[in-house]
């Protein structure tokens, strides 16, 4: 597992965004987030580059680790 998520979860002020993620993304593969417009896909991707540490309103809880590493 390259990327590890558990219980991922983003609040932008009082709007609860992103609710319980877990997904395991393999070493050397092709990942596709699909989806409708609004649910998450790049609340998501934005974690996952930190992204979300610019905005002063986010929060970010939940696990996220690249090789092991928070």
């Amino acid at each position: 597992v390259k990327i590890e998520a558990r219980k991922a979860q983003v609040y932008y002020g009082t709007n609860h965004a992103l609710k319980d993620v877990d997904v395991d993304i393999l070493d050397r593969s092709v990942t596709a987030f699909i989806g409708p417009s609004g649910c998450g896909k790049s609340t998501f991707l934005r974690c996952l580059n930190r992204m979300n540490d610019t905005v002063a309103t986010a929060r970010v809880e939940g696990t996220i680790l690249l090789d092991g590493e928070d």
